[in-house]
Order: C-alpha cells, then structure tokens, then sequence
C-alpha cells in the first residue's frame, strides 16, 4: 500500500449465509482515481460498496482503508472511518411520516458529522445550501424529497453526499431506474464533479456507457471474482466483456464513453 492509496484489499473474502459473496479480491485505489466497478446483476458489486464503505468487515484477507486497518477497529472508529466516505445507493427512501424536504435531506451529511444530538451551525446550514447550488437544484430546496422525480432525487442524494466533504465517493449503479435523459443529466453531473473536485470515487454499473468518460480504469466482477482489471479501454474489449456476460458483445465508442451491445448467445 502507498502513502496516495484509499484502500487495499488483499486476498479478501466474504461469505454470508452459507454463501461466498466475494472470493479472493485484490484492489487497491488511489487517491484522485475515478475507478468503474462492472458486471452482471449478482456480480457481488453492493458486496464489494459494503465493504469499502465498512458496514461489514471481510470474513477473509486484509482489508486497509486510508491507511488504517480495517480488522482491527471497533465500532466508534468505524463510525469515525465512515464520515470521510459518501454513499449514492440506486434509490433512497425517507419515512413518509416525516416529509423531509430536499435541503433537510442535504442537511442530514451535516447532522452526521456533526453529531446527530448536535444542532447544525450557519456553516453547516451553508455548505448545505452550497451543495445544492452547485448541482443547480437549488430551487429544489424547500419542495419535499418525497414529491421529486427520480433525478432529481438523485440529484438531492449526489448534493447530500457533496455536503458530508467526504474523501471517497461510492455510487452504486445510481442511474438504475431513470429515464435515458436524467441518465446522461446524471453521468454528465458525474464526470463534472470529478474533474472538478477530484474526488476518489469508485462507482458501479452493468452497464458501460453509464461510466463517464473521465473513469480512467475498470474492473470487471462476476460471481464474486475480479475477471480483469485494466485501464478502461482495455478492458472494455469485445473479447473482456464477452466473457464477462457469457455471450457475444459488440463495443462502440461514442461520445468519450465505451458502449457495448450483446451480439447473440454465442452458442
């Protein structure tokens, strides 16, 4: 592991259920790396989030995470660990009891480093404000999270992972579920993000041209093992992605991004 590396896993595994999840995972991201986890639904990509972000420790191997061994800590410095990382999941629900607006939701990031017995400061309450500005959904602010679109609410939830000032960023397939316009509004919000923050952010789909054009390297996951990792193009071959999905594929380059297509079964 070098003094520039966020994390390393080494030789990592995780069963659960009776099950292995991941099998024999070594990774390692540096800081200021935009890296594109892919792979088929089942792949273990959530799996390999969870463990990134320490809601679970690996049942195997060595797991370091900004230079601090990932075994070795209890709970509170976990809690602690968790603060300098932010998490887009696919989707993000709230209790529909209590109709959180889109800057309350924002507003959560700072509750939680702040403390969530600790009331928020004008400073906090600003970089709220700023993160929905920079996003250009400001206007969004007073409406509630529950009436919004789907992009805009991923929108809200990249705004709330802006405002938490993390060191890592992990998106998890966050265009799931959106139409083809809010896709290319997202990824392009993506890609805007990390040019200009160069943020570490570590980002998962099953689908390639959902990777923005800045994603500099790939792995490709399937049934719990790293099949390949390369620099994006060379590992978004006919030949990669073929193996990866079992079946024929076609790649196009198109507008900076890597798209494929399946081409039949191959059988």
């Amino acid at each position: 592991m070098t003094n520039t590396d966020v994390l390393n896993f080494s030789n990592v595994s995780f069963q659960a259920g009776g099950k292995t999840l991941l099998d024999n995972i070594n990774l390692s991201v540096s800081q200021g790396e935009f890296l594109g986890v892919l792979g088929p639904n089942g792949a273990g990509k959530t799996t390999l989030l969870s463990l990134i972000n320490a809601m679970q420790k690996p049942t195997d191997g060595r797991a370091s995470i900004f230079g601090t061994d990932l075994m070795s800590l209890r709970q509170l410095e976990i809690l602690e660990l968790r603060r300098r990382i932010a998490v887009v999941l696919q989707s993000a629900e709230f209790n529909p009891v209590v109709p959180l607006t889109a800057l309350e939701v924002v507003e959560i990031a700072r509750s939680g480093q702040r403390g969530l017995l600790k009331p928020l400061s004008a400073s906090d309450h600003e970089i709220a404000h700023s993160a929905l500005e920079q996003l250009g959904i400001a206007s969004l602010a007073k409406r509630t999270y529950r009436s919004l679109s789907g992009g805009e609410r991923q929108k809200v939830q990249l705004a709330r992972a802006l405002a938490q000032k993390p060191d890592l960023l992990l998106l998890d397939e966050p265009t799931t579920g959106l139409d083809m316009d809010w896709q290319e509004r997202l990824i392009a919000l993506i890609e805007k993000l990390f040019l200009e923050m160069r943020i570490t952010i570590v980002m998962t789909t099953h689908i390639t041209g959902h990777l923005p054009a800045c994603c500099g390297r790939v792995i490709l996951l399937r049934a719990g093992r790293i099949l390949f990792d390369a620099e994006t193009a060379d590992a978004l071959t006919s030949e990669r992605l073929g193996e990866l999905y079992s079946c024929n594929v076609e790649v196009v380059f198109r507008s900076g991004r890597l798209h494929c297509f399946g081409a039949g079964s191959g059988e």
